[in-house]
Formats: structure tokens, sequence, C-alpha cells
């Protein structure tokens, strides 16, 4: 790679002005440029047409164009993955930056997100959705998550029945992970995934803590959940794996049945009010002019948990009273945009070394800049120098073998570390309604629902009771390490490690773990809860479906990045089913 030459204005600080060039440098430039204008004709219409190419619809534009006779257009909001998503290290920079995110935030909540003016909720707005922007995690959740999807009705969805398409996706490099598991992982996938070439003193010390707390090191999805591990990311040789560089990019020129539309905005699908099928999309194309595109099978909707719920009630499906609110035709009522969840976490647990302090070193964070671009080594091929995370269970958790609490331990500079509980199996849930200003472009209004069932304090509050004890590991205390007694304003005014000091701090320093799931929900007919399917067929609509993360009817105990993936693939073979008789 030949790296810009910075200009005389970094004469004065050179270090940091090269570096904010070169970081510069690479969010401005996509190895996908070359495919800003469409060279191809375009068919008058298309076999299908999928909406979002995040998670969900990168996996489905393949998958569909596996069948030659198929045409598919691929629609996406955002523009290209620039170098700078391909950085695993750059995960807060990609929120930060606003250029591929949604950037949206959460309605003002009594119950939590206290301390600002609601929960930033970002949300991957560039061809790989959310997975070229997240933090690359790879857990899939308890096999007991999804025996439970298939007992309420959801036949076809039981752990049995989805692992395969798992494992389908998978291309697992450590070779360690696939000779003790080999029931629960796959090598040859389109989806790379491998442990972090990087590992940290720190990162070992806090397994081992782990260890001497009775959490075994273990393979967390594998056949028991419960323990620690050095997270697996989706990542390839150091360079992040996302369903645009895994499932599009190797495809995108190899395949003329294969379109795609980026910076494109669909505002609705158009659906024959008398027949109630969809017969296509209208959207903004990336020079503002309004547009159609004509499906002959179907319209699939990928748009992820706060997008596909925005598109359907534009489009006259949704609960009756929201959509008339906004002057929508209603074609379908369902109860699209509720039953949303998320995997709420707080900052609040940390610990430092005894008479040590951390600094920023610009001459450090350049020459692993450098280290990167040039060669793919150092710091910068994972998401901090080390990400070491652990399942455990609360007095709350029944079953033995499914964990309630997940912590993320955070590292700076290998020397501090803060520990995150994060609520794995939340009781609360929200809603998405459209914006009063603007339905069709404004933000959607996200009511978060953190923490408004008391069941989920008291389990968060027993998930610090059940950390803590770490801090008094034989291997913390060797090491130096103390648990921060500091109270933070503006729970100072309680005491320290009491209930209520918790209670508060969780309530102030909300955060998402950018899960939101469930709004378009999958559920049998009787549900009444259910927007789709177990086909994820919409109700009542003919020709068009939801496949993302905003069908799953209860959030799994994990990263949601995968079962994303996992759906996606799952439904592929049913349409391929539904429109072929048999499995392609």
């Amino acid at each position: 790679m030949i790296l810009p030459v910075p200009t005389e204005t970094c004469t004065t600080k050179y270090c940091a002005c090269l570096y904010s060039v070169i970081i510069a440098y690479l969010y401005g430039r996509s190895v996908d440029d070359r495919f800003k204008v469409m060279t191809k004709s375009e068919p008058v219409k298309y076999d299908f047409i999928v909406v979002g190419a995040g998670s969900a619809g990168c996996v489905m534009a393949n998958r569909l164009t596996e069948i030659n006779e198929w045409n598919v257009l691929l629609i996406e909001a955002g523009g290209e993955e620039s170098m700078g998503n391909d950085v695993p290290g750059f995960f807060s920079r990609n929120l930060l930056t606003g250029v591929t995110d949604w950037r949206y935030k959460t309605q003002p909540e009594e119950n939590a997100c206290l301390h600002k003016n609601g929960c930033p909720w970002p949300r991957g707005k560039v061809m790989g959705g959310s997975s070229s922007t997240n933090a690359m995690m790879y857990i899939r959740g308890n096999k007991e998550d999804y025996n439970n999807w298939a007992n309420l009705g959801n036949t076809g969805w039981s752990y049995d029945e989805i692992l395969p398409y798992f494992k389908k996706s998978e291309d697992n490099r450590d070779p360690k992970i696939v000779e003790q598991s080999p029931k629960y992982h796959g090598k040859g996938g389109y989806l790379s995934v491998e442990s972090s070439s990087v590992f940290s003193n720190t990162g070992n010390i806090i397994l081992s803590a782990f260890n001497e707390m009775g959490y075994d090191i273990k393979d967390l999805n594998a056949e028991s959940m419960l323990g620690a591990m050095n997270l697996q990311i989706t990542a390839k040789k150091g360079t992040r794996h996302s369903t645009n560089v895994a499932f599009i990019r190797p495809i995108r020129e190899k395949r003329p049945n294969l379109f795609v539309k980026n910076r494109t905005y669909v505002t609705r699908i158009l659906i024959d009010p008398v027949t109630k099928k969809a017969t296509g999309v209208e959207y903004i194309d990336s020079t503002g002019k309004t547009q159609v595109a004509t499906a002959k099978k179907e319209v699939i909707v990928s748009g992820g948990t706060i997008n596909s719920p925005q598109i359907l009630m534009n489009s006259g499906i949704g609960p009756a009273d929201e959509l008339e609110k906004h002057n929508i035709d209603v074609i379908q009522d369902l109860p699209v945009g509720c039953n949303l969840q998320d995997h709420v976490v707080f900052k609040g647990v940390s610990s430092r070394p005894k008479n040590v302090t951390s600094t920023e070193d610009c001459d450090v964070n350049l020459k692993n800049l450098f280290d990167y671009v040039l060669k793919q080594e150092g710091p910068l091929t994972g998401l901090q120098p080390a990400y070491p995370v652990a399942f455990v269970q609360t007095e709350f958790s029944k079953n033995s073998d499914i964990p309630d609490i997940q912590y993320y331990i955070y590292l700076n500079n290998a020397s501090f570390f803060d520990i995150r509980p994060v609520l794995l199996a939340p009781k609360s849930k929200g809603v998405i309604k459209l914006n009063n200003a603007d339905p069709v472009k404004g933000p959607p209004l996200i009511y978060s629902g953190y923490f408004t069932e008391a069941a989920d304090v008291k389990r968060m509050i027993q998930g610090v009771r059940v950390l803590l004890p770490l801090f008094d590991t034989n291997v913390i205390k060797e090491n130096d390490y103390e648990l921060n007694t500091h109270p933070v304003k503006p729970c100072h005014k309680f005491e320290f490690n009491s209930d209520a000091y918790w209670e508060c701090m969780m309530r102030h320093f909300t955060q998402t773990s950018y899960h939101p799931v469930g709004t378009c929900k999958m559920g049998p007919k009787e549900d009444l809860e259910a927007v789709v399917d177990p086909r994820l067929r919409v109700y009542g609509v003919e020709g068009l479906r939801v496949i993302d993360a905003s069908i799953m009817p209860v959030i799994p105990r994990g990263n949601t990045n995968a079962p994303t993936i996992m759906i996606a693939e799952k439904a592929s073979d049913m349409i391929k089913e539904d429109w072929l008789g048999s499995m392609s």
C-alpha cells in the first residue's frame, strides 16, 4: 500500500498529524470503489429484491444467486465498506465517525440512560451493515435458546436443526478449536472465524482469575457456555471479515445475476392493496431520484431490528393505531416494532494495578498503525490487547447449564481494565415507533425499555455480586491489581458496593451491547405478537419475508451477529425449497 504524504501543516505535531492523515486515508478509500457505477444491464423485473446489505442481506444475496436463473437485487442505504472498517482495532472509531453508522439514539426514559439524553444505538449503514462496524465477537448463544424458539411453536428452529447452518457459514481457522469440538464447528465456509493473535499478559491474568473462581477455560460455542475464553472473532489473518467481505466481495464480479445498489434508500414496499401481494420497492437512488424496482417472486426485508419495522410500517404493515397516526393506509394490522429486546450492560466495575499509570504514546500508536497497514501485524489485528469474556450464573438461573450474565472485559494499554456485566435474558422489552416529523426519512423512535422490569435490576445487581470475588483471587492479588472503590458521581451519595449504589450506576451508565432484536417477531399464527411465520413470511402479505435479527422471538444468550447469519443461511434454503421444491 502507498501511504499518503503529510502536508506542510504536519510540521509542528508531526506524529499526531501523520497518524490522523493515515486514518483519514483509510476511511476515505475502499477496495470496492470500482463498483461505484453499475455497468451491466438490469432486468426489467428481478426475481428477488433484498433490502439491506447487512449481516443477513449479504448472505441472502449470495445464496439466492447460487441459482443461475434467479436475478437478485441487493439494496443498501450506505456506501462501500472502507479500508478503515477492515481494521479490527478501529472498532470504537467506527462508532464515532458517523460515516458508516445510522447514529441512532434511544428516546429519553425514566429507568435508564439517566446521565445523558438517551443511549447511543450504533447500527451499520454500509455494505456489510453492522458486521462491518461491530466488535466481531463470535458467540452463538446457548442451545436452549433455540430449543425455546421451537417450543414457542417455531417448527424447524431447535438447536439440532439450526446448528448445521452455523457450521455451513463457518471457516474456523483455529485448529485446536475444530479438533476439540468438531461437532460444533465448520471449515471451508464463507465466513472466517479466528482466535485473536494478540493476547496480553493482563488477559491471561484475568482468565486465570476466572479459572481460580471455578470457571473452566473452554470453547463457549461448544457443549457448555458456562466458563471463560479468549474470544474468537470474525476476522481473517487479522482483518475484519464482514458479511460483505465474506459473502459479497468473492462473487460480485463473478455472478451476472447479482445486482447491487448502494447509497440507495428504500422508502416503502409496493403492495397491491387488493391481492395483498408485494410487487417491488420504491427507493431514492444515489442521485436523489425516486425509482421503482419490481420483484417477480419475493421482496426480502433485511434492514435490521430498527430499519425493518420502519420500512414495514411505512408500507402499511404494522399496528393500525400507529399507522393511522401518520396517515398511512393500513394493509395489514400486525404488531411490528413491538417485542424489542437488547442485552443491556453498564460500566462501573473497574480495576488497576497499584501505583501504575497509563499513558497514550503517539509514537507507539503510529508504529502499531504502520505494523498493521504494512505487515498485518500488531495490536490492531485484534479488538484490544486481549478479549477475555466469561459467562456465569446468578442465583436466578434455574438451569445448571444456562448462563444469565456475561462479562465483557475492556483493557486499556494492557494495564487497566474494567469489567462490564451484561444481562443475557432480559424480561424488559421496548418498542420501535415511526418518527413523528418524518416517518419515512426521520430516525425511528427507539424506546429501549431497559430496566422496566424489577427482575432485571435484581439480576444485574447479582451479576456484580458474582463478579466481585474475582478481585480476591490469588492471581489478581499477586499481580497487584485492586478493585477501584472510588464512588462515581452522581452515585457517590450511596455507599460503594451497596445495592443502591449499583442500581444507580446501571441506570445512569447504561450501554447497549449492540444486540437489538425481536421487532418483527417470528411465531405461529396463534401468537398474537408474531409478525412472520416460522418460514419468515409476513402474515397476510404474499411475496414478502423479513430475514434478519428482528425475527428473533427471544434474544439468544450471546452476541447476535452469528445467529443473524445463521438465520439467513436457513432462510435461503427455505426459499429454495418453496420455489424449487427441494433444497439446493
